[in-house]
């Protein structure tokens, strides 16, 4: 996601939704990375649907700042149709 506006990502990812709809194997930790830079985390527990998210403090955006997810090396064996729903507030 290429942010058209500033804008603000609360600390521990508060009102951030994210779901799969087929359960890990085992633990699978995403990152949420800010211009390549890890500001938070999604973890799937094995055999779990909803994430434990961890952010340590809340992270602005500027315009063109880059948003992305990246799923752990190794893909877990059936951790599927995973959805995220990452809420900012504009600036």
């Amino acid at each position: 996601f290429i942010a058209p506006r500033a804008f603000t990502i609360a600390a521990a990812l508060s009102g951030t939704q994210i779901k799969a709809g087929t359960a890990a194997a085992a633990s699978a930790a995403f990152s949420l990375r800010k211009n390549g830079t890890e500001f938070g985390t999604a973890t799937f527990a094995a055999a779990g649907t909803v994430p434990t998210l961890a952010a340590a403090s809340q992270t602005s955006f500027a315009a063109g700042d880059v948003l992305r997810v990246v799923a752990p090396a190794t893909a877990d064996a059936t951790l599927a149709d995973i959805v995220f729903t990452v809420v900012g507030v504009l600036a």
